[in-house]
């Protein structure tokens, strides 16, 4: 029957809604096929070992006192190298995120949204807990599609 079609107006936003959640997954699977190039990050973590390495004998030239230099230091180099780690796990941002899961939930999440519909409002009752009806009950139930 006619009554069961969606307006035209809505079925255009799902169609650009679809148009815009297509167009995300495309950037999804660019970021995911072009990862940091290996040099780049191995360059990265040669320069830093030869800062750290060298700093001490910086800080030492500078005339600072031996304690002060050791815990210089290490606090540079526990930072830096923390960083450096970070850096590294974020190269591969799809092997962190669940995207599959998070996906298939989304996915869940729009089935429900076209097999559950909202409930009918009375709008010749007042206003209380009581004035809806769900279009499904025992003798028509909901229609399933998993």
């Amino acid at each position: 029957s006619r009554g069961n079609l969606l307006p035209t107006a809505a079925h255009q936003q799902i169609e650009a809604n679809l148009n815009e959640m297509n167009y995300i997954v495309g950037m999804c699977e660019r970021l995911r096929g072009s990862p940091v190039p290996p040099v780049y990050t191995s360059h990265t973590s040669r320069l830093l070992v030869f800062y750290l390495c060298f700093l001490p004998v910086a800080l030492h030239g500078a005339k600072l006192d031996a304690l002060v230099n050791v815990l210089v230091s290490t606090m540079a180099g526990y930072a830096m190298l923390g960083l450096d780690e970070i850096s590294h796990l974020l190269e591969l941002p799809f092997q962190l995120m669940p995207i599959h899961e998070l996906s298939k939930n989304m996915m869940l999440d729009v089935a429900d949204s076209f097999v559950c519909q909202p409930p009918y409002l009375n709008p010749n009752l007042e206003k209380s807990s009581d004035n809806f009806s769900y279009p499904f009950d025992d003798t028509n139930p909901a229609p399933t599609y998993w």
